[in-house]
């Protein structure tokens, strides 16, 4: 499973334009320098955040995806004592299949092999956050500016082999300027420094993304593949579930 997620993201990173990186790039860098005053707040009111996602299509995207699964990282940097900078990635797998393969031999009879295609869309972001985690149960809202890719990966494996992979494609892949708007509640686990997280955002993913799902990859009779290319807006209604840990957790750690 980590295997996949990180073919996943290294497919999607590969694909993003230059131009996409750079402006993501440009924008970190400059909230990087904004959090600077705010590094002893930070140790106090900002956290990482790790969770499950459940990502219901909307829209045209919903007549051909049903639903996404995955999950996310985040990390909050604090500006004011209810106000911070959040920056997020997020990976949500909306399709896979699995196709047998019998592949003659000769004398030594048929080979047996499996194609597994996974079609996901990976996600970054940066932006703001009202609502910081703390001591107390609180509710937050943020929004955030980023880019997704779509994109759909085929593998090729011997069928009952724990072997990686011995051919790979990657069938189609697409980039979008990404909107999002969240809302959130944070209830303290233990002493306060873990939070249950239970959030909910809306993304835009720009009006015409370029996609495939669960069986748009066929053969025609002469064994070309064919694909079946949908094209959308591609927006999501996402429930995360999930932990923040706060920063003066980590920075409490005794030291081995």
């Amino acid at each position: 499973m980590i295997y996949e997620a990180a073919r996943i993201v290294k497919i999607a990173v590969a694909h993003f334009h230059p131009s996409s990186v750079r402006a993501l790039r440009s924008i970190f860098l400059a909230l990087g320098f904004l959090t600077l005053p705010a590094a002893p707040l930070a140790a106090q009111e900002g956290g990482f955040t790790l969770n499950g996602q459940v990502g219901i299509p909307q829209g045209d995207f919903a007549r051909n995806v049903a639903i996404a699964g995955g999950f996310g990282l985040g990390v909050i940097f604090p500006l004011a004592s209810e106000f911070g900078i959040r920056a997020g990635f997020d990976l949500q797998i909306y399709g896979h299949e699995t196709r047998r393969l019998v592949i003659p031999a000769g004398p030594a009879g048929n080979i047996n092999a499996e194609i597994k295609t996974t079609n996901a869309v990976v996600g970054f972001g940066i932006g703001v956050q009202i609502g910081l985690p703390g001591e107390r149960a609180k509710p937050y809202l943020g929004g955030m500016l980023g880019f997704s890719n779509f994109n759909t990966h085929s593998s090729a494996e011997w069928a009952d082999s724990d072997a990686q992979p011995f051919a790979s494609n990657t069938n189609a892949s697409d980039n979008a300027f990404s909107k999002h708007v969240m809302a959130g509640i944070y209830y303290p686990l233990d002493d306060g420094n873990v939070l249950f997280d239970l959030g909910a955002r809306y993304t835009w993913n720009g009006e015409s993304v370029r996609y495939l799902k669960r069986g748009d990859i066929s053969e025609d009779a002469f064994g070309n593949v064919v694909l079946n290319v949908r094209q959308s807006p591609a927006d999501l209604f996402t429930v995360t579930l999930g932990v923040t840990i706060r920063f003066s957790r980590i920075k409490s750690q005794p030291r081995l």
